[in-house]
């Protein structure tokens, strides 16, 4: 309520994104993500990787909007249990496509009752982002789910973290993105996530 007007949700919310983005445009020089100081430690130690830790290598490819999101579940010794790869239109950006590949392996591993997972990419913006609770606009939402599935009171996981990999390293994920990305631009989709 503001001069005896109300306004609805939806709409004060867009109003603000426009008022910042306005800001952001009139001040350049200014950063655009905002750190918040994390509560826990979201980067992976020896001991944090156990016998019961789920190692998970995610990946995405991306080409024009249309993005194929992966995943490979191993154990702590390497060995791949299951993989998946889903392919979605309309992707804004190639590091939106790594964010959902994160959520989207977040939600799987939740509805496999996986209890304990370390996730690793080969994105180190988004790595960094999600450890040191960035805040990125483009975005937002996929950082607040994946926030909320790691790391909230009411997180499926016991144990949750997140390491960055170089990507000699996740030549699997990749390539699984890669061939899906090229089946999927010769035959179209519609996927959902």
């Amino acid at each position: 309520m503001f001069d005896n007007r109300s306004s609805a949700p939806r709409d004060v919310l867009l109003q603000s994104i426009c008022v910042m983005k306005e800001w952001e445009a009139a001040n350049p020089n200014r950063p655009t993500a905002t750190p918040i100081p994390p509560l826990i430690s979201r980067l992976p130690r020896p001991s944090m990787i156990s016998t019961f830790t789920t190692v998970c290598h995610t990946d995405a490819s991306w080409k024009a909007g249309s993005a194929v999101l992966a995943w490979i579940f191993s154990d702590h010794a390497g060995t791949e249990s299951s993989h998946k790869a889903i392919s979605l239109n309309h992707v804004s950006s190639p590091l939106m496509a790594e964010a959902l590949a994160i959520r989207g392996a977040l939600m799987h591993a939740a509805s496999i009752k996986i209890t304990h997972i370390c996730l690793r990419s080969d994105s180190q913006v988004l790595i960094q982002a999600i450890c040191q609770r960035k805040l990125i606009m483009e975005l937002y939402g996929v950082l607040s789910d994946i926030d909320s599935l790691s790391f909230s009171a009411i997180s499926p996981f016991v144990s949750c973290c997140f390491d960055f990999i170089p990507r000699t390293e996740n030549g699997h994920a990749d390539q699984l993105a890669k061939a899906q990305l090229e089946l999927s631009l010769v035959t179209p989709f519609n996927g959902l996530l």
